[in-house]
């Protein structure tokens, strides 16, 4: 009797003894991100977005970067997302509460884009030009004048699309450029002010341009512009 109440304490314990609570999940690594993306302007360098995750709730960290350095509060899920960034290292430095030392974490940055040639992995899926000058717009022929063309490109970013434009039959470029997409697909709108040289004892006067993209090989050539001489 007595090896057999030895043998059924254990089992008769487990039975007994009260549930241990299941212990919390740790909450996720703390980590940054730079992302390419942010706001882009036109012309200028491209643009950063930093991504931070992971990091305690509401939690104010300390951001050091390239040229920058300033304090932030994550959200209440431990996010906070920065626009308008420049390329570079970053680092977040924090102290949670009731720690003794602060926590730093390095961000993992994205490749800086080429400024050179103008052949990143931007992908044009569109060129056109929209003539902007109304038809049979009357003008003196006789003195030079002026015509406008809006050209639009739509490509998906990020990247650097060089272009140029030709008058006429004119192979020559002018008003040459670039224009500068952010992640994801947008459109652009590029004005071209044309000029148009004087053709005494004309009845009328037509002129068209083309919007050339050398690096992807495409152009798209604007309608006419009659002009209607003055008699």
């Amino acid at each position: 009797m007595l090896a057999s109440a030895v043998g059924l304490t254990p089992a008769f314990a487990a039975q007994v003894r009260p549930a241990r609570p299941e212990t919390a999940s740790a909450p996720a690594a703390a980590a940054c991100e730079l992302l390419v993306g942010g706001s882009g302007r036109p012309g200028g360098d491209a643009r950063h977005k930093l991504h931070l995750g992971g990091f305690p709730a509401n939690q104010t960290v300390r951001v050091d970067g390239p040229k920058t350095s300033f304090r932030a509060t994550v959200n209440g899920k431990g996010q906070l997302d920065r626009q308008g960034m420049r390329h570079g290292a970053y680092t977040v430095t924090y102290r949670a509460a009731g720690a003794r030392q602060d926590v730093r974490v390095t961000c993992a940055a994205a490749p800086a884009e080429k400024t050179g040639g103008g052949k990143q992995g931007v992908k044009v899926s569109k060129v056109e030009v929209v003539v902007l000058t109304p038809p049979g717009t009357v003008i003196d022929c006789s003195r030079p004048t002026t015509a406008e063309f809006d050209g639009k490109i739509t490509a998906t970013g990020p990247g650097k699309v060089r272009f140029h434009w030709t008058f006429g039959t004119s192979s020559k470029p002018v008003s040459s450029g670039s224009a500068d997409f952010a992640a994801g697909t947008t459109t652009q709108a590029l004005l071209h002010v044309a000029d148009v040289p004087a053709r005494p004892n004309a009845a009328t006067v037509s002129v068209y341009v083309t919007l050339h993209l050398p690096d992807q090989k495409m152009s798209a050539r604007s309608g006419p512009v009659t002009f209607t001489c003055q008699k």
